[in-house]
């Protein structure tokens, strides 16, 4: 996997205001513009609760770590384009 697609199952692990450590579980879309700064677009999973299908964004400079559960198969990477942003 050399590229992060759309459909990625993954756990965020990324630095909040107070600097402790917020653990974000989903699904991957994308990648949003906030101002002048890019961020990774999550749609939380049943761990988040009746927060489930909401969407979080994570500013990239606040992410420590990425896991990654399960990736798309390998027909849909083959579709995605270079550039891809949540819309």
């Amino acid at each position: 996997m050399n590229k992060m697609l759309p459909g990625t199952k993954c756990v965020v692990y990324s630095m909040s205001s107070n600097e402790t450590i917020v653990k974000t579980s989903g699904t991957f879309c994308g990648f949003v513009m906030l101002g002048e700064d890019t961020a990774l677009c999550i749609e939380m999973d049943e761990k988040h609760g009746n927060m489930k299908g909401k969407i979080r964004l994570i500013p990239m400079g606040a992410v420590a770590s990425i896991d990654i559960i399960e990736a798309p198969d390998k027909e849909s990477q083959e579709k995605e384009d270079e550039h891809f942003y949540y819309s």
